[in-house]
């Protein structure tokens, strides 16, 4: 048995804010050249353990080794320095600047005391090509994909000459072809001997990408296991129980028709860079049916929902749209909401909640008719109803006077759906419904979905998590470049799916 130290061993980590626990006596280590998933609920510790690691707070017990030698991080900058680089959900890039810029920010290279721009693009193309990424260095960073744009963090990231890499739910935003991508070049690098900290909420990732999982919960180890863990060992690390199902049974009991689209399209009266308005859309929803919409970054899924929504902006439809069997114009969200739509938006910091205002005033925000009689909030109108959403929807702690913003990001979504939900709708459109939700929040807002499925309401989902979407869904409807161009049944795989959405475009027409 092999007696060398890890590169990376933390043990007895305690840490506390206020008289909250954050973590209580934590081990964690790392191999050189391993990829180690780090699993947790929100609020489990992670993102604590990890800023301690990043010299961004202290612990406030326990010790930290790499390569046996202890040390102490009093700034991120002295973790750097040992060789300790994280790389954020908001990535630390200059959108502005190009990518030989951002990846000698603040350590630019001079002669003579002037900018020597030329070694800067050479060395540039030197850590690009190490990593197996080909890009134009004089490229804005604005220009690349989300996913081309995490690549350049990691080869930024390495040019501290980085043996520790933390990555923090790197796929959160990137297409099925991007994370394979990026998947590919993690195993590069670890085969470099790099140690990476792989952080996500998607279980189905880590037997692609992890050589080791350990799970946080309530600022303790709850376990480690093998990346080919059964995917149900995980979730019961992950919420302390046994969950039978991630995703409920379908009810395959279905009404009338909810919504009728036949070679619907959107004309906007002003373009916008990077909006794609639907063309050629065809798709039902019944009564009682969770439909999904596939698709790449690009295809049209949100623009779809929003628009069906009246929030497309000034335009107007062409061909045919139809809600419970009747022409409508959906050209405002007034006129949606009077044809019985309501939408849940995948921006529920920015557009979907009011984060400085209570639950109780978020959740009724949507029906301020039934708690202002004579144009006078009721505030006991106003807590009877969010209590009930509360209760309803698991939202915790379950406290109606509490700032929004100040609950996970779980129980946030919790609130967005059930604000939507006291609307009594016919048909709700979720945009990306779980992202940045834990795997426990996740199983409950699906039971809740399929809860609102089986009492009739019809459901038009969209979301980049293809397991999301087979698990859930009755039909998925495969989007490009914003018309539809295949369906398939519930069930279907996963592979059929990407293979027509990922399709060449100059393919659209044949």
């Amino acid at each position: 048995m092999s007696t060398r130290a890890p590169l990376l061993a933390m043990h007895g980590v305690v840490k506390s804010f206020g008289g909250a626990q954050a973590l209580r006596g934590v081990d964690f280590d790392l191999e050189k050249g391993e990829v180690h998933a780090l699993l947790g609920e929100n609020g489990a510790g992670k993102s604590t353990l990890m800023n301690i690691l990043s010299g961004v707070i202290a612990p406030d017990q326990g010790e930290i080794r790499i390569d046996g030698a202890a040390v102490r991080f009093a700034d991120p900058r002295a973790a750097q320095a040992a060789g300790v680089a994280t790389i954020f959900q908001e990535l630390d890039l200059v959108p502005s600047l190009d990518v030989t810029a951002n990846l000698f920010l603040g350590r630019e290279l001079t002669r003579a005391g002037v900018l020597d721009r030329g070694a800067m693009r050479r060395a540039a193309r030197a850590r690009l090509e190490a990593i197996g990424f080909d890009v134009d260095v004089d490229q804005p960073v604005s220009e690349l994909s989300v996913g081309r744009r995490q690549i350049v963090a990691i080869a930024k990231a390495l040019s501290y000459d980085s043996r520790i890499l933390v990555m923090d739910e790197p796929t959160a935003a990137l297409t099925a072809a991007e994370v394979q991508r990026l998947f590919d070049v993690i195993r590069d690098v670890a085969r470099r001997g790099v140690g990476i900290v792989y952080i996500s909420h998607r279980l189905e990732e880590v037997p692609r990408v992890a050589d080791r999982v350990t799970v946080l919960r309530d600022g303790e180890i709850a376990g480690t296991a093998p990346p080919t863990a059964p995917q149900s060992d995980l979730v019961a690390l992950l919420v302390g129980r046994a969950l039978a199902e991630l995703y409920p049974r379908r009810s395959r009991v279905f009404g009338r028709r909810v919504l009728r689209l036949e070679r619907a399209g959107y004309r906007p009266r002003r373009n916008r860079a990077g909006w794609r308005a639907p063309r050629d859309v065809s798709l039902d929803v019944l009564e009682g049916e969770v439909v999904g919409l596939a698709g790449i970054m690009g295809a049209g899924r949100t623009e779809l929902l929003s628009t069906l929504y009246g929030a497309g902006g000034p335009g107007g439809w062409s061909g045919v749209v139809e809600v419970n069997d009747r022409p409508v114009r959906l050209t405002s969200i007034a006129d949606a909401r009077r044809a019985g739509l309501a939408f849940v938006s995948d921006d529920r910091r920015g557009a979907g909640l009011m984060l400085r205002d209570s639950v109780g005033r978020n959740l009724v925000a949507s029906v301020l008719r039934r708690v202002s009689p004579f144009f006078l909030i009721s505030k006991a109108r106003e807590a009877r109803l969010a209590r009930q959403a509360i209760v309803s929807f698991d939202v915790r702690p379950p406290r109606v006077e509490l700032a929004v913003g100040a609950l996970s990001g779980g129980n946030q979504q919790k609130v967005a759906l059930a604000k939507e939900v006291l609307g009594e709708p016919r048909l709700l459109l979720l945009d990306e419904p779980t992202r940045g939700v834990d795997v426990g929040a996740k199983g409950e807002i699906y039971a809740r979905v399929r809860e609102l499925a089986a009492q009739g309401v019809g459901v038009l989902v969209a979301s980049s998590e293809m397991p999301e979407l087979i698990g859930l869904c009755d039909r998925i409807v495969v989007l490009r470049d914003g018309r539809t161009v295949a369906e398939f049944p519930a069930g279907a795989a996963e592979d059929d799916i990407l293979a027509v959405a990922e399709a060449n475009q100059d393919d659209r027409d044949e």
